[in-house]
């Protein structure tokens, strides 16, 4: 795939779709397009009847993006809408389904994401850096309306089979990103105790904040 911003890796894409459960007919905002890569999955996952509206700061990236979705589909998806802009000027609260965020800093659009977002609905990040990750977890607890979000990173190794010659393959495909998924709660709904409390001293010896005296794991 021709390329100006790197590509969502079929490793995360994959997990994109499944964790948050991008379904046919869904209706999906995607801020960050890059090269379009993640654009073509997420088509082909919610079909002709879904809606996917995306976002993407610079115009070139933008440009790219279309040409790259218009080669793979054989001509433009009825489904897509590609905005040149910043999402958190440009979206407007309404029934959003799914929100994926591949972008520097996530934690700017929360607002605006969560009043598109519908009860139920869930918003995937994609970030870089455990600095990126730190800060856009603690972002979404603060806002309040949330479910405890859950981060991870995946990594693959092949195998090298050819007879009795059966072992790992000398590289592999190590960090390419985080990924972190939160459900949007309903509106007044609080979000449910974080099953373990912080670290002393993670936030300071005089915080009071949520879970602060919350009992240890389960």
């Amino acid at each position: 795939m021709p390329r100006g911003a790197a590509v969502v890796y079929p490793k995360d894409a994959g997990q994109i779709l499944a964790f948050a459960d991008i379904f046919p007919g869904a209706r999906v905002v995607e801020a960050g397009v890059g090269s379009g890569s993640l654009s073509s999955f997420l088509l082909r996952a919610i079909g002709d009847q879904g809606m996917l509206h995306s976002y993407e700061r610079r115009e070139d990236f933008a440009d790219i993006a279309r040409q790259n979705v218009e080669r793979y589909f054989g001509g433009p998806h009825p489904a897509w809408q590609l905005t040149v802009g910043d999402l958190q000027d440009n979206l407007s609260d309404g029934d959003v389904d799914r929100v994926i965020l591949d972008m520097l800093a996530p934690w700017e659009c929360l607002e605006a994401v969560s009043k598109a977002l519908v009860p139920g609905g869930i918003l995937c990040c994609y970030v870089a850096t455990t600095t990126q990750l730190a800060r856009t977890v603690e972002s979404i607890r603060e806002i309040g309306c949330f479910n405890e979000p859950t981060s991870w990173e995946t990594m693959i190794r092949n195998w090298h089979v050819e007879g009795l010659a059966v072992r790992p393959d000398h590289r592999m495909i190590g960090h390419t990103g985080f990924l972190l998924t939160a459900r949007r709660l309903a509106d007044g709904v609080e979000p449910p105790m974080r099953r373990r409390r912080p670290a002393k001293g993670a936030y300071g010896e005089d915080y009071t904040g949520p879970n602060a005296d919350a009992g240890a794991a389960r």
